[in-house]
């Protein structure tokens, strides 16, 4: 049962509360009001928020098992097709600081289906075969996972109050199958449809209408968070601890969306047949699963934080250099390490984003902040590397970028895995 105040007589104290305790209050009393203490009950919920996980990366890694096969029946350039996949990351910094007055404004379980029909949308388009539409297409699904990038953790706090580690656990372990998932039938559903990589694209807009159903009756739980009282923050943006945070976040998500629009064309141009390239890329994305639960445990057990963060980024010192320069020699180990070390840099991410601000507000703020730059970074990854082989007419010097960047990315770790809290006066 929750415990509030309501009941009890009110005192000096109570009536000289500042707009900010108010605030709280409200917020407390508004999420306590709507929270699950026990999942039985409350299963359909569960199963909805799972299924809207599943549709948050599985369209987007669709897209790179096909990228060969786009490019050729489209004509296209290695820009072009690198836009694509450099769109909905674009979407997701630039739109992510937008996102909590959505939820606001209209609430959290009506933007979230709402965001569902538009990644149903977003994906028909991209299904349709014209690359002026398949842009706009991508426009509008990167927008809408943009938004439930940043609203499903708060729903996941407010709905499962003491069982966020749970239901984030099963929430991030959903969301990462479904882009394995999605690199591991691309071909497969592409063969079967007799060469027809638009039902490869297409089948993620019927999933994405199947978790539309599925949310319809979990507008009954219609929620608005209360408007926010305006306060001075500590500027994040001219704190150098911040940044080297974002840049961490920054150089992981580059390495990731990367990885995930390139990794396949650059084995199949170095003479790998395209359905080994196919399971490459399911590999890569299949063990960063393990690694994301993994890695934050062994960051917690590890009482020199630097020395946990050279230890976890052991995987990608040894698989970055082995793809770059020996690409064909032992491609599954590359993919292996790439794999464990991608999925335990995103974790250990997220993890640094929630513990390293002064306070939940800060913390909050600063999850916006590193989003946002994380995001426009990762952004330039792949239509780079695109620009790049479309230049030279090789990779190599995308390549040696791709080592860069995680050289880059280490050294960030370093700073951005301090005990110092952010924002602390």
């Amino acid at each position: 049962m929750t415990r509030h105040q309501d009941g009890e007589k009110p005192s000096v104290a109570a009536q000289t509360v500042t707009p900010v305790q108010k605030n709280q209050n409200a917020i407390s009393a508004d999420g306590a009001s709507r929270a699950f203490r026990r999942l039985g009950p409350h299963i359909g919920f569960l199963l909805a928020l799972l299924l809207l996980a599943a549709n948050m990366r599985g369209s987007i890694v669709a897209m790179g098992p096909l990228a060969e096969i786009i490019g050729h029946d489209l004509v296209l350039s290695g820009t072009q097709l690198g836009l694509l996949t450099t769109i909905p990351v674009l979407s997701f910094g630039v739109l992510s600081v937008f996102a909590p007055r959505l939820g606001q404004r209209f609430g959290l379980e009506a933007t979230l289906l709402t965001m569902l029909l538009f990644i149903a949308i977003g994906q028909g388009l991209r299904a349709t075969g014209s690359y002026g539409i398949m842009i706009v297409g991508t426009i509008i699904l990167g927008s809408a996972i943009a938004v439930l990038n940043v609203l499903t953790p708060s729903l996941v706090r407010r709905s499962f109050p003491t069982h966020v580690a749970l239901i984030t656990a099963l929430y991030t372990f959903t969301m990462s199958t479904g882009a394995t998932v999605a690199a591991f039938v691309a071909i497969p559903i592409r063969n079967a449809a007799d060469g027809d990589w638009r039902y490869s694209l297409g089948i993620w807009a019927v999933f994405a209408a199947i978790a539309f159903v599925f949310w319809l009756p979990m507008l009954r739980y219609r929620h608005k968070g209360p408007v926010p009282v305006a306060v001075t923050p500590v500027s994040l943006w001219k704190n150098a601890e911040a940044w080297w945070l974002a840049l961490f976040f920054g150089c992981q998500s580059l390495m990731f969306y990367t990885g995930t629009a390139w990794v396949a064309k650059v084995f199949i141009d170095r003479g790998i047949a395209e359905a080994e390239a196919a399971t490459l890329l399911t590999i890569f994305n299949v063990f960063g699963i393990p690694a994301a639960f993994a890695a934050p445990l062994i960051y917690s057990k590890i009482a020199n934080k630097k020395l946990a963060m050279i230890i976890l980024h052991i995987p990608l010192m040894v698989g970055i250099p082995g793809f770059v320069f020996a690409t064909t020699e032992l491609p599954y180990l590359w993919v292996f390490c790439m794999g464990l070390g991608q999925g335990a840099m995103i974790s250990i991410a997220l993890t640094l984003v929630g513990i390293r601000g002064a306070d939940p507000q800060t913390s909050a703020r600063l999850s916006g902040m590193c989003q946002s730059v994380g995001y426009l970074l990762a952004a330039l990854g792949p239509v780079t590397f695109g620009a790049l082989y479309d230049a030279l007419g090789n990779w190599h010097v995308a390549l040696a970028l791709l080592f860069g960047i995680v050289c880059i990315q280490l050294i960030a770790a370093l700073r951005a895995g301090s005990a110092e809290k952010i924002g602390a006066s």
